[in-house]
């Protein structure tokens, strides 16, 4: 009998392909897994049969393994993938190697059985505003609802009974979470809502739960998976339903290659399977407000909390005019703060700084204390007694000034580890600190939130991770401290992010029947983007998308950003300006596309290697990834040694 031919997508980080031609002498239908011999060594590694070829004009290397029956991986799936590589200019195996673990993905398929646990359902009723959004969805095809709802106005029910339906109909459900800390609380709720224990699937799990989980999934076991962004690429056969929540996260962004949106791939997945996707958030993103307005989206709003809580009252305190206690709060604030405790309410304070002290002076030159492999300064954690680089990794326990060589230094800024300590002095046995610093472990967090909702504390200190989708009753306070810094970053979306920070935070108060009150501290109060806090319209988009215009940028315009890495300086200048004048020559007769001269990252150097950028903006995605395939090619001729060429599309 003949030798069939058969083209393999392995999970390869490289510039080519990334698909490769084996023979075997049955059948082996597309989407399935099978073990090759790959590279000089014949190291084992496993990929996914994407076609059958004729035979080609060179000796194949044999299939060892052939896994799964049927198919893991649909053909709808890897369209998706192939669809994703295109729209990033990736090569398909870096493409599966960024969405994928190679360790799931080298496990045999094991059957899963008694996972189901099964609990008694707490009936819900809708109002009729949230029931008209359910009833609008239409299930058969394709739709994509954006959910713009003030925190607090029920829109986790809404995503709950449309899940409902869909697996009622029976399908299964992906719903899609920016951070691990919100899925404690959305599990306990969702179990009795849908009268069965979710899946979930993050990193914080052992690899025995997350292959349980994943093969789970696939299999249809249970029907409703909550995870963190990999659980998107879960081949699953059934998906009916997609649900984004707190799409406008910045977390659902990779930074490895393909550097992919997790929204914009979700939107693209829920198309391809003809399925309709649910994208929910109070602050949702520039660009999903303007594929409203394209009317690619459909927009929902609800503008008031459920249960007839009303919305906090937001109050902007000018730092330049107050009395400050222990240099982290106006006093008007810690006596605000005060009330509540003796009330026996909660607070939730807000610095989206770790750390005791953020930058070390030296008192002899006035320099900041830098890492020695980064361009950043230094954080000093006193519980630790070291500073610490958050871009390398590495601690400092006796610095000493590379200007000056003095080892006397002086220390500026704080962070939630001197918040923390501060409240901790101030009301004592009160305050629990969460910030990634101190929350490393699933149970930690947990074991964090469930003392807060206990009321074991009336103050929750953390940095944006305590922002988000935590529902508290007594929480009647927030504070936010350190908001100007997260408005004055280079970079075009700060103060989108910075907006949505303060709305996010703020919705964590009066949430029921107690009022609530919003604290912010800032030296800019005429700042425009503290008005829009007090409205829940689209006033705010509208200002943003005008600003956007005036310079286009998207979303009135596609960008990308090539970052070169290497320790030579020069040379990675060299190599940047040489990619730059060849794109500037090919597309010389093109006016639209706009390609910006090399300059340094604004943080210039990370983990030794020096880092150089180039900005490219056009009107269209095709002329962006033309760019992307002649910078590569001209950086893989051109470039030395290690050096290393990062794409960050969009």
């Amino acid at each position: 009998m003949a030798d069939n031919y058969y083209n393999i997508l392995l999970p390869v980080p490289t510039d080519t392909e990334g698909v490769y031609t084996y023979s075997y002498l049955d059948h082996i239908p597309n989407g399935q897994r099978v073990v090759v011999p790959f590279g000089r060594y014949n190291k084992a590694r496993t990929g996914i049969v994407i076609s059958q070829s004729s035979k080609p004009d060179f000796e194949c290397k044999s299939i060892i393994e052939v896994y799964d029956e049927p198919p893991l991986f649909p053909e709808k799936y890897l369209d998706f993938i192939n669809s994703l590589a295109k729209y990033y200019a990736s090569p398909l195996g870096l493409a599966l190697h960024g969405v994928i673990s190679e360790k799931i993905l080298n496990e045999k398929s094991v059957n899963i059985d008694n996972i189901m646990e099964i609990c008694d359902v707490q009936h819900i009723t809708l109002s009729n505003e949230q029931m008209d959004i359910v009833q609008s969805i239409d299930f058969s095809k394709y739709n994509c609802h954006l959910i713009k709802g003030v925190t607090g106005c029920g829109k986790t029910e809404i995503y709950q009974e449309a899940a409902k339906q869909a697996i009622n109909m029976g399908r299964q459900v992906l719903y899609i979470v920016p951070e691990i800390s919100l899925t404690p609380q959305l599990i306990e709720r969702l179990t009795f809502r849908l009268g069965f224990k979710p899946l979930v699937f993050h990193s914080k799990l052992t690899k025995k739960e997350r292959i349980r989980n994943f093969f789970a999934f696939t299999q249809g076991k249970i029907p409703f998976m909550i995870g963190a962004r990999s659980a998107l690429f879960i081949p699953a056969n059934n998906i009916g339903l997609i649900i984004i929540d707190e799409e406008h996260e910045n977390t659902f962004k990779q930074e490895e290659a393909p550097s992919y949106h997790l929204r914009d791939m979700a939107v693209l997945y829920a198309s391809i399977l003809n399925i309709p996707i649910i994208l929910g958030s109070a602050t949702p993103s520039i660009e999903s407000i303007y594929n409203v307005m394209q009317n690619k989206y459909i927009l929902h709003e609800i503008n008031s909390r459920s249960n007839n809580a009303s919305m906090p009252d937001i109050h902007i305190i000018d730092m330049k005019d107050a009395d400050m206690v222990g240099d982290v709060m106006a006093s008007s604030i810690y006596d605000k703060l005060s009330q509540v405790v003796l009330r026996n309410e909660q607070a939730v304070i807000l610095l989206n700084r770790k750390g005791y002290s953020y930058i070390q002076y030296c008192v002899k030159c006035g320099q900041p204390a830098m890492c020695l492999n980064c361009s950043i300064g230094l954080v000093y954690f006193k519980s630790k007694n070291k500073c610490h680089c958050r871009y390398c990794g590495c601690d400092y326990e006796n610095l000493i000034c590379t200007n000056c060589g003095s080892n006397d230094f002086i220390q500026w800024g704080i962070g939630t580890e001197k918040v923390a300590e501060f409240l901790e002095e101030m009301f004592p046995n009160k305050v629990i600190r969460m910030d990634t610093d101190n929350t490393t472990s699933m149970s930690s967090m947990i074991k964090n939130l469930k003392k807060f909702e206990k009321k074991e504390a009336n103050i929750l200190v953390g940095t944006q991770i305590i922002a988000k989708g935590l529902h508290f009753p007594d929480v009647t306070f927030v504070c936010i401290l350190g908001i100007d810094s997260a408005i004055a970053m280079q970079d075009f979306r700060a103060t989108e992010k910075a907006f949505q920070l303060m709305v996010q935070i703020a919705g964590r108060s009066g949430r029921s029947n107690l009022k609530g009150d919003v604290y912010i501290q800032t030296t800019e109060p005429d700042n425009p983007v503290f008005k829009f806090l007090h409205t829940h319209n689209l006033d705010f988009y509208k200002w943003e998308l005008q600003r956007r215009q005036m310079i286009s940028y998207p979303p009135f315009s596609k960008m990308v950003r090539f970052i070169l890495m290497y320790g030579d300086q020069d040379l990675c200048f060299d190599t940047a300006k040489y990619i730059a004048n060849a794109l500037k020559v090919y597309f010389k007769n093109n006016q639209e596309i706009i390609i910006y001269s090399p300059k340094e990252a604004n943080i210039t150097k990370i983990k030794s290697k020096y880092r150089i950028e180039i900005l490219i903006k056009a009107p269209v995605n095709s002329l962006i990834n033309k760019a992307i395939t002649i910078a590569k090619n001209i950086f893989n001729k051109h470039k030395k040694g290690s050096m290393i060429l990062k794409i960050d599309k969009d």
